[in-house]
């Protein structure tokens, strides 16, 4: 019986640790400046729709020209969204991911710890 306790106080240790330590693996994005069009970029890039709408309200921005006119690191907003995986920024700006269509190489993960995030030019 000590056997058996000992065995699933080792696994709820050990699958506690995995959850806590996911979140140390995604990617952390970084402003290159302050202006409004990286900060438009960096709510998006919270993936929280609270921190967009936020974002939108404060930079006077509309959600229709956040996702059709503004562009991130030289990327229209469907394929920023895309490329890193916002589903809940797209979401909230009407952002259709599930049409795109692309190859994709499993092989070659393009998961960077750090991306530094700029608005328009």
């Amino acid at each position: 019986m000590n056997t058996l306790k000992a065995t699933l106080c080792t696994t709820m240790v050990l699958g506690a640790t995995l959850l806590i330590a996911k979140p140390a693996l995604a990617t952390q994005f970084v402003a290159a400046d302050s202006s409004p069009g990286t900060q438009a970029c960096m709510a998006v890039a919270a993936n929280k729709s609270y921190v967009v709408r936020k974002a939108s309200h404060d930079l006077n921005i509309s959600k229709a020209v956040m996702s059709k006119k503004l562009h991130c690191n030289n990327l229209s907003m469907g394929d920023f969204v895309t490329l890193y995986n916002l589903d809940k920024s797209a979401n909230y700006l009407n952002i259709d991911t599930s049409t795109r269509t692309s190859i994709k190489d499993l092989a070659k993960s393009y998961n960077p710890e750090k991306v530094i995030i700029t608005g328009p030019k």
